[in-house]
């Protein structure tokens, strides 16, 4: 039987607090000098409201990119071509100082990337875990040992799901598609794993557990040189400080975070993990038979998609392809906040009032108070 677990934020909130947007948002930007912190308020700001907000670092980020395409855009046009040559001399521009501009705010964007990561990593500790999330390692343990195969799909940057993994069934028993390659001469000769997912196919085989990290994580970097994706462990991660030096060592984290989610995840190694979620949920030849799905907030288009595929199946008129088992779980407590969360679930999923698989007020699919009372019922 062939299952798939999609995992958001709310399991690493179940984990510490500390993980919730506004914790982090607020800590990033606390971080910040006085400059940037100039910078990231005016695109945090509600321009209608002239309220600054500080509660979700994403939506600065996305902010920024837009800020960053549209100058991109800008230079391209009048550093090729004579229309460009032409505005240019028209109006007497400077071309260097405006790729100044294009460079700092590019540079910028990954310094705040980094920056987050920075701040998320370091809460990951199986000693926390077994504490704080013993339900949900109960009900995993269960999940593994009675599939066929289960598919991971988490949107996280943290290690947490991969650190839970290694913990409970080892690094031989699941696949994340990365093999062994070179020593990293720049981190003291330590080893780095590439992503390869045929590779990694011929030397470890077709493991039942699979983990695929939907946006990316804190260990993952692309080689700006040779546009190489590879991971290393969090030990030389942390040993390196890769962070603090992520410009000497002219690399850039490997994750999807901002605004255009829908576009970034068509490049590699993000188009493989999507596409294997998406064969979940639209290939009807590769359906998963039941799906979970823990601590996720609906709010990425590009996942949303491909969820209202999997629904679809169920409504067929001609031999519909039901889940055996459909669960949500999120931490959601008061009544108000739990009915506001499943009208977010019909929206984000295209539920009308008339569809047959709807999501109800206290509808037996969805559970809340976190993810130890996953096991509870």
């Amino acid at each position: 039987m062939s299952k798939a677990v999609l995992i958001g934020n709310g399991l690493s909130v179940g984990l510490n607090k500390d993980f919730a947007l506004p914790r982090i948002t607020e800590r990033f930007y606390n971080r910040l000098n006085a400059e940037h912190k100039g910078f990231v308020k005016h695109h945090m700001e509600r321009i209608e409201k002239n309220e600054y907000i500080q509660t979700d670092f994403e939506e600065a980020i996305a902010s920024i990119e837009q800020s960053y395409d549209a100058l991109k855009n800008y230079y391209d046009f009048i550093s090729n071509g004579n229309e460009g040559e032409y505005f240019k001399d028209s109006y007497n521009l400077e071309e260097h100082e405006l790729y100044k501009h294009v460079k700092a705010v590019k540079e910028i964007i990954y310094e705040y990337t980094a920056s987050i990561l920075d701040l998320i990593d370091g809460h990951v500790r199986w000693g926390e875990i077994r504490d704080n999330l013993q339900g949900f390692l109960e009900w995993l343990d269960t999940i593994i040992d009675s599939s066929t195969t289960v598919e991971f799909f988490t949107l996280n940057f943290d290690l947490l799901l991969e650190t839970i993994l290694l913990e409970t069934i080892g690094t031989e028993n699941f696949q994340d598609f990365h093999v062994p390659r070179d020593n990293w001469n720049l981190i003291d000769n330590r080893r780095r794993f590439f992503f390869s997912p045929d590779l990694s196919q011929n030397m470890f085989g077709n493991r039942k557990v699979k983990l695929h990290h939907l946006h990316g994580s804190l260990s993952s970097f692309k080689d700006i040189k040779t546009g190489k994706t590879f991971k290393i462990t969090t030990e030389d991660l942390r040993m390196h400080n890769v962070y603090k030096n992520i410009f000497n060592l002219n690399i850039t984290p490997s994750i999807v975070t901002g605004g255009g989610k829908s576009v970034k995840v068509q490049e590699d190694p993000f188009k493989f993990y999507y596409n294997n979620f998406r064969k979940k949920m639209a290939h009807e030849d590769d359906l998963c038979d039941e799906l979970y799905i823990i601590g996720y907030s609906f709010r990425d288009d590009h996942i949303n998609e491909s969820l209202c595929k999997r629904l679809e199946f169920e409504r067929k008129k001609e031999n519909p392809r039901f889940l055996k088992n459909l669960l949500i779980v999120d931490f959601k407590s008061s009544e108000e906040d739990k009915e506001k969360f499943v009208n977010d679930i019909n929206r984000a999923l295209k539920l009308g009032p008339r569809m047959s698989n709807r999501f109800i007020k206290n509808d037996p699919r969805i559970k809340f108070n976190g993810v130890n009372n996953i096991i509870e019922g």
